[in-house]
């Protein structure tokens, strides 16, 4: 399973950029907000942050993992609830006023009959009129993905990154190299695959349309480049 070996490093490897990024396009949206839902929550840094701007916070994944690194970092918060649930089987005890999908999550949904599942479980769980803020791989970063491979090298940590992209499927092979002792000569390896798929942000719009999403906004890198030009789209949801 993905993120098996890689969860007690991914804030490592990515950064604080992004969460800022998306800490901020997120607060518009948060007055008036008591319930809100981090989907696909990783290790929590998100959910964390919404912890602290509203009343009550689910924070779903599918990776025990995952949930594992948020827990240990976060699991004193009092209203965070932790759920492990696969989204097309989402179910929570209240309805939420405002859902986020971050950092691909969506691209992880693999056919057409499974994204229309997701959707509607998300739909089912906001209350009428509230929002979903989500992004999904953009046109630039689906080409630059073809152009196969990169690496990270620390001193505690060796990653090497394939990617094979066949059509809308993206396939990523991941080979790492742990260290596990203090002076970095012995490393224990580890190996990953992760498979995404590219959606169309037409198709995708369109599949949104149909399962009683309304798209109020789309953005391109949070507004800093056209949709057709984009690494990562941003889209804002509201339940009709």
């Amino acid at each position: 399973m993905a993120y098996e070996e890689l969860a007690p490093f991914y804030d490592e490897l990515m950064g604080d950029a992004l969460y800022g990024a998306w800490q901020q396009a997120l607060a518009p949206h948060l007055p008036g907000v008591r319930v809100a839902v981090d989907l696909g929550c990783g290790t929590g840094r998100m959910a964390a942050w919404l912890a602290e701007r509203v009343d009550r916070v689910y924070a779903v994944d599918q990776s025990p993992e995952m949930l594992a690194v948020a827990y240990d970092r976060f699991g004193h918060l009092p209203n965070v609830r932790w759920l492990e649930s696969d989204l097309r089987h989402l179910a929570l005890p209240e309805p939420a006023d405002l859902a986020l999908a971050s950092t691909d999550v969506l691209n992880y949904i693999l056919t057409r009959a499974a994204m229309e599942r997701v959707l509607q479980r998300v739909l089912a769980s906001v209350r009428p009129g509230g929002k979903w803020v989500l992004d999904t791989l953009g046109p630039r970063r689906h080409q630059e993905l073809r152009e196969g491979a990169w690496h990270d090298v620390r001193d505690h940590l060796v990653i090497v990154h394939h990617t094979e992209v066949q059509g809308e499927t993206i396939v990523h092979r991941v080979c790492g190299f742990v260290a596990i002792e203090e002076n970095g000569e012995i490393y224990r390896r580890f190996d990953e695959e992760h498979v995404q798929r590219y959606w169309d942000p037409a198709a995708l719009a369109d599949l949104f349309e149909r399962t009683g999403w309304a798209v109020t906004e789309v953005q391109g890198d949070f507004g800093k480049c056209p949709v057709d030009q984009a690494d990562r789209i941003v889209w804002v949801l509201e339940k009709r």
